[in-house]
């Protein structure tokens, strides 16, 4: 994997701790070589938590934190996609309520980040909000330095 990278399940994942729209996020991991993280199963949602939980403990005071990851309906609403273009799977552990679109000063909620809970792990939320991501490069496919 790239300096700074972890790998789980064949892939190398990096968690950025600095607040970024949805679209200056996906900038920054392809400017790395990647895409943001694309978690399509429990196991690899639970290794990105873990990535962010070296940098900020969950305790009572911290509830919860969201970060981003690769999936958004920008392209059509309630239609969820990767950023690799493919479609949601089985997998899809949306909080209590979600996704719903909450129009919060005329905006859509059309990008989805997760939360740090036991509880609930992802939400739709607006595009601009900023928020830490998770990047994702496939072993071999970057410039290494």
């Amino acid at each position: 994997c790239p300096e700074g990278y972890e790998k789980s399940r064949g892939i190398c994942y990096k968690a950025f701790k600095e607040n970024k729209s949805f679209k200056d996020s996906a900038a920054t991991c392809h400017e790395d070589g990647g895409t943001l993280a694309m978690p399509r199963d429990a196991e690899t949602t639970a290794f990105l938590v873990s990535l962010f939980s070296l940098y900020t403990p969950v305790t009572h005071e911290t509830f919860a934190t969201a970060f981003w990851f690769g999936l958004h309906d920008q392209h059509r609403e309630g239609i969820f996609e990767w950023m690799d273009g493919s479609g949601l799977g089985a997998y899809r552990p949306w909080c209590p309520g979600q996704p719903n679109n909450m129009k919060i000063h005329g905006s859509d909620e059309d990008c989805v980040s997760t939360y740090h809970t036991s509880h609930c792990k992802w939400n739709d939320v607006r595009c601009d909000l900023k928020l830490p991501f998770v990047c994702q490069v496939t072993p071999g496919t970057t410039n290494e330095h």
